[in-house]
């Protein structure tokens, strides 16, 4: 059934436009993602989808009587009241449903009393109407669903009395959830679902999402959650909105692939046209160059230019990051870090007994529950506090950098850009300091603004920036994705897989873990796991239904069997054969390339004889030579493409 179907929708503040010709269908049985980078206008959409505000034009249409469960983005939940009086509110309506129910049939017992058998007929239809809502809705199990609720957002017994004022910002989001799910609302829309959720609460709502057969709408930074629930994306980008059909489990990468295959086709046909443009403004000025006393034969050039069909080139509001970060010095197979018998305590135990050890280049994920104590042991590797127990070494020479997820406390108040990145003694001057916030898409007079005027994500470039100025061989992150829209934790996720040190990161991106991690320690109730293999087995192990161990393991370097020397060797003179190859094939693909460029170039220079038009024939030929040239042109520089790509990763290997 569909619930939501809008056309045409747009959206304005003042003479800016958000967004235009908006258009979508919201049915059963797709769960779609919407994405864009901030300000973009998403919430703006959600906000006229949800009937909290009214677009500036288009329509909008849903059925008669419909209930939506909306979760907005500052969801919390309501201040003073109980967990159990929450909840409680979940169940008003239906409680209306059922005193009404109740009324119906006592008025079904009046009529059949009364032998009037057209009364009873229409008493019989509105009762099994309203009867057929009430069951659809589940009114007749509140109590059940209300504590198996609990158990899904990890609440108890004890929570039911608590008040949600009391809440972390994490218990009041799952709050909020559970209420809104308890309602059994006909279709859904979640605006950032996943703030403030830890991991396993996350997965959860992906498995809820996915086994129910309700229309939902989600917004959400977190990609991994895309990947799994969605079925089709609605990209809000450049005022426009674009949709994509997805498989659900790898949504947000099918995504990806098909934009970029869409992309390719538009500036493809942009450069067509921009090259039919070039081609027919030539051939009139090579006309009026020549005095063609043919006015009319000038005339109708020009009016067949005219006609053109403009093809707009293809816009983004997205702007790329081109950065690279260097460690001081390069990755060897020695120890950055080793840890022993760290334990932390506050009211209960963090952790205790962990030891491990990071080497050079190794990355390592930090994972658990919301107060697992997550970034305390970040704060302890990286020698912010002690531990109650044990120790950290860091290795001789190694330089360390962290990368705090509290920007506002780690930058300095009152200082500019150009000031952050200098900060903590750094040795970089302001001209570098200005290059790397470039780099970074704050170019310009923005290195001179204080760091109290910018954005949450334009705040992380800054210290993206600083991280950068540091050189160190052993990172710290804690949330570095955090603020951060989709096309930004992208470019932070490239420029971090490049990085050739070591790194620690805690994160509730599963996405950037996935794409990171190496190892991941998993922390649960006071107790450590080190699990290897990357994040994906950490996800494995907890589908398996996996607990942490008592205590972590110290990490075990695994060692290389070196090959033969006549293998080496062997190994060797096959590369370099197959590479002379590639390099042989690449020449031979730049002079197809030229030949093909010269052959178009006197195609394009017959097409501007003014007598050329007298024989349609010709002219005919020439077009159908000229379209066979640019198809083979395409298909040449293709060619060249893949060979270079592989003649440099060879000489990077």
């Amino acid at each position: 059934m569909e619930w939501i179907r809008f056309e045409g929708l747009q959206r304005s503040y003042g003479a800016q436009e958000v967004f235009s010709g908006a258009g979508g269908v919201l049915r059963d049985n797709v769960t779609v993602a919407l994405v864009g980078p901030n300000g973009a206008g998403k919430s703006s959409l959600v906000r006229i989808l949800a009937g909290v505000d009214a677009a500036d034009g288009g329509s909008l249409v849903r059925p008669k009587d419909s209930r939506l469960g909306y979760l907005s983005q500052e969801a919390s939940a309501d201040e003073g009241l109980t967990l159990r009086a929450l909840l409680a509110r979940a169940f008003e309506r239906i409680h209306t449903e059922e005193a009404h129910v109740r009324e119906l049939e006592k008025r079904l017992v009046i009529a059949s009393e009364s032998g009037d058998a057209q009364a009873q007929d229409r008493a019989l239809h509105v009762y099994g109407e309203a009867r057929e809502r009430f069951d659809l809705h589940r009114g007749a199990d509140l109590e059940r669903r209300m504590r198996s609720m609990l158990v899904a957002f990890d609440f108890t017994e004890v929570d039911l009395d608590r008040s949600t004022s009391d809440f972390s910002g994490g218990q009041r989001t799952r709050a909020s959830l559970a209420r809104l799910l308890l309602e059994e609302p006909d279709y859904l829309i979640l605006d950032e679902p996943t703030n403030h959720l830890d991991i396993e609460t996350v997965r959860w709502l992906e498995d809820f999402l996915i086994t129910d057969p309700r229309a939902a709408l989600v917004v959400s930074h977190d990609r991994y959650f895309l990947d799994r629930v969605a079925t089709e994306v609605w990209e809000l980008d450049g005022g426009q909105l674009e949709s994509y059909v997805v498989p659900r489990g790898r949504a947000y990468e099918a995504y990806l692939a098909e934009k970029a295959a869409r992309l390719e086709l538009a500036e493809r046909a942009f450069e067509r046209f921009r090259d039919e443009e070039k081609r027919r403004r030539a051939v009139v000025a090579e006309l009026r160059t020549h005095g063609s006393h043919n006015y009319s034969h000038v005339r109708s050039r020009e009016k067949q230019l005219s006609k053109l069909a403009r093809v707009e080139a293809p816009k983004s509001s997205q702007t790329a990051i081109s950065v690279k970060l260097d460690a001081s010095r390069r990755a060897t197979n020695g120890l950055a870090l080793s840890a022993t018998g760290l334990a932390v305590t506050y009211e209960t135990t963090l952790f205790q007994h962990l030891s491990f050890e990071v080497r050079r280049g190794e990355r390592i994920a930090i994972v658990g529950p919301n107060g697992a104590g997550k970034s305390t042991l970040l704060d302890v590797l990286a020698g912010r506090r002690a531990a109650d127990r044990g120790h950290v070494k860091l290795s001789a020479g190694v330089k360390t950098a962290y990368f705090a997820q509290d920007t506002a406390d780690d930058l300095p108040s009152g200082a500019t850009a150009v000031e952050a990145v200098q900060g903590n003694g750094l040795t970089v001057n302001a001209q570098a300091a200005r290059a790397l916030l470039g780099r970074l898409g704050l170019g310009g007079d923005a290195g001179d603004k204080p760091v109290e005027a910018f954005s949450g994500g334009e705040r992380r470039r800054i210290m993206l920036a600083r991280l950068m100025a540091q050189s160190a061989d052993l990172l710290f992150l804690d949330e570095p994705t955090n603020d951060l829209d989709i096309p930004s934790r992208e470019a932070l996720e490239a420029v971090l897989s490049s990085y050739g040190g070591a790194m620690l990161v805690v994160s509730h991106d599963r996405y950037l873990l996935r794409r990171l991690a190496e190892r991941v320690l998993w922390l649960r109730d006071g107790n450590v796991t080190s699990i290897d293999g990357g994040y994906e087995q950490f996800e494995a192990a907890q589908r398996r239904g996996a607990r942490p161990g008592v205590s972590a393991p110290a990490a075990k370097p695994v060692a290389l069997k070196a090959a033969p020397p006549a293998t080496v060797a062997k190994s060797e003179r096959d590369a370099r054969v197959e590479r002379e190859r590639t390099l042989r094939a690449l020449g031979a693909s730049e002079r197809e390339v030229a030949r093909l460029d010269e052959a178009r170039a006197e195609l394009e220079r017959e097409f501007a004889d003014p007598t050329l038009y007298d024989d349609r024939l010709r002219v005919a030929n020439l077009q159908r030579e000229l379209d066979e040239n640019r198809v083979a042109a395409e298909a040449a520089f293709a060619r060249w493409e893949e060979l270079s790509n592989s003649v440099s990763e060879s000489v990077a290997g």
